[in-house]
């Protein structure tokens, strides 16, 4: 009954005009925040940052980087011309998840555009939307949310922190009861094979020695261009520098960060900050393909 009413609304939601914020969501739950703004010469500007932790933040007037302070609650700044302001920045902040169920929060006082991931499905809204549109929706002023999960995926258990096990995509498993059984046989053989006991233990990742790339990727559900950075920084001595992975490689800013980041979390990279720069030191030892 939840989905049909959800369902019926999107049918009458009437057409939205415009609109300054946009948030991206991306399949691992960071977020590109994109705001945009007029902005008048020798007016002083202040934009709101609703989170604490965010990376890659970006102030552009008309195409070109401006100074800007921070204040208490975000940035503020004096534009020395007319036009367009453009402010972005990656967080994981804005996205919880609760079983299947994940969570974007939107606190934004703005109308706001939100794009889910694909296959993603809405199931839960704080409101109705001003307009949909494939996988982007519109939501009015004030603190809003959506509540989304992914189509024809099940999940398996994989060790992720030292607290919580996370989860990733697998073959579809329909019957309930199926679901519960595959999940307690994966996760029994998850815990026999790193060798802890089943309850009252904290999981952690250790340094993996001796591990090929593609049983890498299958451990840990790499993606192609996750595969390309390990490869890369392995081919280079295990210690590279961010910006040459970006530059080699030929990937975007925002997400060699994302990609950077999430292998960080499966402990496969450390990041550390040497003369200012952010440098890849690859935690594992990878073997050659026979």
């Amino acid at each position: 009954m939840k989905k049909l009413a959800i369902i019926v609304l999107l049918l009458l939601l009437p057409h939205v005009l415009a609109y300054n914020v946009t948030i991206k969501v991306f399949p691992d739950g960071y977020a590109l925040v994109r705001i945009v703004e007029n902005v008048s010469i020798g007016k002083n500007v202040s934009i709101p940052l609703p989170v604490e932790d965010f990376t890659n933040l970006s102030v552009k007037i008309n195409g070109r980087e401006v100074s800007f302070v921070f204040t208490d609650n975000g940035i503020a700044l004096y534009p020395g011309e007319s036009g367009i302001l453009e402010v972005s920045y990656l967080t994981s902040e804005l996205t919880s998840k609760k079983g299947k169920v994940w969570r974007v929060e939107l606190p934004f006082n703005e109308t706001k555009v939100v794009i889910l991931p694909q296959d993603s499905v809405i199931v839960g809204l704080s409101g109705i939307p001003l307009s949909i549109n494939g996988n982007s929706v519109v939501m009015p002023r004030g603190e809003q949310y959506i509540e989304y999960v992914f189509d024809h995926q099940a999940m398996k258990t994989v060790t992720k922190t030292e607290t919580k096990i996370e989860t990733f995509t697998t073959t579809v498993v329909r019957e309930v009861n199926d679901t519960r059984k595959l999940g307690l046989a994966l996760l029994s053989g998850l815990l026999v094979g790193l060798g802890i006991g089943i309850f009252g233990k904290r999981i952690k990742v250790k340094r993996i020695k001796g591990i090929t790339l593609e049983e890498l990727s299958e451990k840990f559900n790499l993606n192609e261009d996750e595969k390309a950075v390990v490869m890369y920084i392995a081919d280079h001595g295990g210690k590279v520098r961010q910006a040459d992975i970006r530059n080699e490689l030929g990937i975007p800013r925002t997400t060699a960060w994302r990609i950077l980041k999430r292998l960080e979390s499966l402990k496969i990279v450390k990041l550390e900050k040497i003369n200012n720069e952010t440098w890849a030191i690859l935690n594992i030892e990878l073997k050659k393909e026979e």
